[in-house]
């Protein structure tokens, strides 16, 4: 029998388009997605039970950019710059990530996806940094969403590492909240040159695969086969998932 494709559940935000309160995400995710080999299926806002049904079905776990996660949800009070919040948005994609661990889906996370999955395992973030941290780089680009504006160093040895090829590539860039402390059980694997995390992963891949960027590789996977191979490998880690869960269920 032909593998069936791993189905990867992509959270989404809201946006007021004609006056309807709509689900919203950028194309570019799905089509990374599905260039990768997966099959995508949008998550909008929903309650508990509903996140644990979703993620039930899926093979894989995608958190999306867009906006600022609220520092209420772990225990912080608003930075006077902290932008635009959907608390509703952050309880949904925080019940995602907790069943998604429970039943080692793996999760794959990007931007604001990043800040809300460390939030969630119980990290610390910059709400602004700009104004939390002294002499920062330039992290919310003016160019084109795929071109690559500012340099990050990577860990040697991590998954990242082995993904990218190097030690080194640059990325694009359009954020103002980031990863303070990181969360138990991940770690560090990516720095832009002025300090700022800009990518962590799982501690034990065995367990539970975790993967989150700070920039938006869902952009440049046209123009980059080093972000077209981050969705190859989360694709791959997903497919590899379904694998073990049909095995069991035929058991």
């Amino acid at each position: 029998m032909e593998n069936k494709r791993p189905v990867i559940g992509i959270t989404c935000s809201t946006k007021d388009i004609g006056g309807l309160e709509t689900a919203y995400l950028h194309y570019s995710y799905t089509t990374s997605v599905m260039k990768a080999g997966g099959v995508p299926v949008i998550l909008p806002m929903a309650d508990k039970e509903i996140a644990r049904e979703w993620a039930a079905l899926c093979d894989g776990i995608l958190l999306s950019g867009g906006e600022d996660m609220d520092p209420q949800q772990i225990g912080a009070e608003p930075h006077p710059n902290l932008g635009k919040v959907i608390p509703e948005r952050d309880q949904t994609e925080m019940d995602l990530i907790e069943y998604a661990k429970e039943q080692e889906i793996p999760i794959f996370a990007i931007c604001r996806g990043i800040q809300v999955l460390n939030g969630a395992l119980g990290g610390s973030l910059y709400q602004d940094v700009y104004d939390e941290r002294e002499k920062v780089i330039k992290h919310f680009q003016d160019g084109a969403r795929d071109a690559a504006t500012h340099s990050i160093s990577i860990e040697e040895g991590s998954l990242l590492a082995e993904i990218i090829g190097s030690n080194e590539t640059s990325v694009n860039s359009f954020h103002h909240g980031a990863v303070q402390e990181v969360a138990p059980g991940m770690k560090v694997t990516a720095k832009a040159p002025d300090g700022i995390i800009e990518a962590i992963e799982s501690e034990d891949f065995n367990k539970n695969w975790i993967l989150a960027v700070q920039w938006h590789p869902e952009d440049m996977t046209e123009v980059s086969e080093e972000m077209n191979r981050l969705f190859t490998y989360f694709v791959k880690a997903a497919e590899e998932r379904a694998g073990k869960k049909e095995t069991v269920s035929s058991s």
